[in-house]
């Protein structure tokens, strides 16, 4: 007889035998007498005896870590709907609490992958790769990072979400183009892919609904901040593609879910320790600062204009001056996925390659065909990309804010500007709601510079009958942030490079 905490959990064990009686007290009543219960699970020789409680009490005070046969058990129990809710939402509140190993989370997500459909590519001699953002103001890379890597000869199959919270979309601002489907099947997903060397989709309900099921109770009981968690939730698609590598940009700063760098990186250690666990190899990760939104435009559509304009290629750098901190992600990120490929290349060497492709407009004929594949209106959205906002956008108001006083902008804070976007239309906040196309902010400043009083720092669009325009727009106020001193040297974005072998700090490459 074993007395075991608060529960007062009774094993009976006669003789030898593995089963029994248990006897579960709570406070001073008997009120359940049970026999565990036996599953086979894979192998028919070998007999489990899973008993959700303990299970959750293992978790709950720590005592040691899950099994990988008590991992498939719980959640395959959960699916089938012989686990309720409430255990369920019980364990994720004790992972919250007392965290998982690395092996647990590398089981959980395979777990997660193997509750659906799972890509599997007959060619073998392409290279595949994709790249997952943790979310960011203006975080727009995926958009042109996918066309260019696909220009320079790799396939990219890529999911991709809708907007979260105060950070934008990738579906939401592709489909802002007329036309631009993203809801394809997997083998719909597969054949563009392997046609177009590119595609950015919505994951669908046949990859991972094990993730879904446990998101949406996640999301309603105050789990959804747990790094095995967010491991799990993130991973288990990638993985679900069956890329040969992954790159990972994992931001941080008053802009991104990780508010600090040490909690970035035991976030992208937790990623790609699962990443590589499950086939992934390799699985590098990013560390970046999200202080300020990342290049010009803030929006659906307002930044899908961005990307186009930079996939066109430019001449002079002063063009893309706006752009340079969205420039130096992409290229970063397109050089290490080109180094996946070929790891005796430098990833100085890939930079540049990625760097010249793009200014020299060689990634736009790409975008075009990717477009053009997922149903997408090239000559409206694409061709007439300048015009195109001013013709369709008949319900839109403009209103420009301007500088109150001269000096220096140091700063625009990216979180501020994220929650006015939402507000102004370019987010939701309920799933499931519709976001307007056209609102956001286009940025003429960034920050570093020199601006005089009436200087437009922001144009805003909104829908005319926005109600608490004004409102939006002193907030928008309230995130610049003008000195009469001028800022310091602004530190880079890319910080440190996080692998198998650990995190490093590391200096952006430089090119021309």
């Amino acid at each position: 007889v074993i007395l075991q905490d608060y529960n007062f959990i009774l094993y009976f064990k006669p003789g030898n035998q593995n089963s029994g009686v248990k006897v579960k007290e709570w406070g001073s009543w008997f009120h359940e007498v049970t026999k565990p219960t036996q599953s086979i699970y894979n192998n028919s020789e070998r007999t489990m005896i899973f008993n959700p409680v303990e299970f959750l009490r293992i978790r709950r005070f720590d005592l040691r870590e899950h099994t990988d046969d008590e991992i498939e058990e719980f959640l395959k129990s959960y699916l089938q709907q012989e686990i309720p809710d409430y255990q369920m939402a019980a364990w994720l509140m004790a992972v919250c609490c007392q965290g998982l190993s690395a092996r647990e989370t590398a089981t959980l997500t395979r777990c997660m992958v193997e509750s659906g459909e799972q890509l599997v590519w007959k060619d073998k001699t392409t290279y595949r790769v994709d790249k997952h953002s943790t979310g960011g103001v203006g975080d727009k890379i995926s958009i042109v990072l996918a066309p260019l890597v696909a220009s320079l000869g790799l396939q990219v199959p890529m999911m991709a979400g809708r907007g979260l919270g105060h950070t934008g979309g990738t579906i939401d601002k592709l489909e802002s183009i007329p036309g631009f489907r993203t809801d394809w099947s997997v083998a719909d997903f597969q054949r563009i892919c392997q046609e177009t060397g590119c595609i950015i989709n919505t994951t669908g309900p046949t990859l991972c609904p094990a993730d879904a099921k446990l998101y949406a109770l996640r999301d309603v009981t105050g789990t959804v901040w747990s790094i095995p968690l967010i491991t799990g939730s993130i991973m288990s698609k990638k993985i679900a593609e069956r890329p040969d590598s992954l790159v990972l940009d994992v931001k941080y700063g008053v802009g991104a879910f990780s508010p600090s760098r040490e909690a970035a990186q035991e976030l992208a250690e937790s990623l790609v320790a699962t990443g590589e666990a499950n086939g992934l190899t390799p699985t590098t990760a990013f560390l970046t600062r999200m202080e300020q939104p990342i290049g010009w435009a803030v929006g659906n559509w307002l930044e899908v204009h961005e990307c186009i304009q930079l996939l066109k290629g430019w001449q002079k750098d002063e063009d893309i001056r706006k752009s340079r901190d969205l420039i130096d992600l992409i290229v970063h990120q397109a050089g290490q996925m080109l180094r996946h490929q070929d790891p005796k290349q430098s990833l100085a060497d890939c930079v540049q390659k990625a760097y010249t492709q793009l200014k020299s407009g060689g990634a736009y004929a790409k975008w075009v065909e990717m477009v053009q594949a997922q149903g997408g209106d090239v000559e409206a959205a694409v061709d007439n990309c300048d015009t195109f906002m001013a013709t369709n956008a008949t319900n839109t108001a403009t209103f420009e804010l301007k500088a109150r006083n001269a000096g220096f902008v140091v700063d625009i804070n990216a979180m501020t500007i994220g929650l006015v976007g939402v507000d102004l239309g370019a987010g939701r906040k309920q799933a499931g709601t519709s976001v307007d196309p056209w609102a956001g902010m286009s940025f003429s400043v960034k920050m570093g510079d020199r601006v005089e009083v009436g200087d437009v720092l922001v144009t805003v669009f909104h829908d005319k009958n926005l109600v608490g325009a004004l409102e939006c727009y002193e907030r928008i106020y309230e995130a610049f942030e003008i000195s009469s001193e001028p800022v310091a040297e602004l530190p880079p974005i890319i910080t440190h490079m996080v692998t198998k072998d650990g995190c490093q700090e590391m200096n952006m490459v430089p090119y021309s």
